[in-house]
């Protein structure tokens, strides 16, 4: 059984999913090395790191580790070279967060 309860967010989730610009990124992580040591897992929803490159819209891409919940990186879901949508700092563009959500992520791989 996979049970979860969410842990708190990194204290600038909040004001990058609200005031973050919008940008698409193409994952580069094995989902192996995300989920390396994850099996069984029960407890709480934490957070991963997830080697994506970005795409802003007129700056020119650049690499980045992405913030997702483990929830989203389960099974898979976050494979290269997927891409998905992301809010990024301006001021700080290592501050990437993933912003499609797990029924997102489960239709784009059903697509593929």
């Amino acid at each position: 059984m996979f049970k979860m309860l969410l842990l708190p967010s990194p204290g600038w989730v909040k004001d990058v999913e609200k005031h973050g610009m919008l940008a698409t990124a193409v994952v580069r992580s094995d989902p192996k090395e995300i989920l390396k040591g994850v099996a069984g897992y029960q407890g709480r929803d934490g957070w991963v790191d997830v080697l994506v490159l970005v795409q802003p819209g007129e700056d020119p891409p650049y690499e980045a580790k992405m913030k997702c919940r483990l929830s989203h990186a389960i099974g898979g879901m976050l494979e290269p070279p997927m891409k998905d949508n992301v809010r990024y700092d301006p001021k700080d563009k290592q501050r990437v967060l993933l912003v499609d959500d797990i029924n997102t992520l489960l239709s784009c791989r059903l697509k593929s």
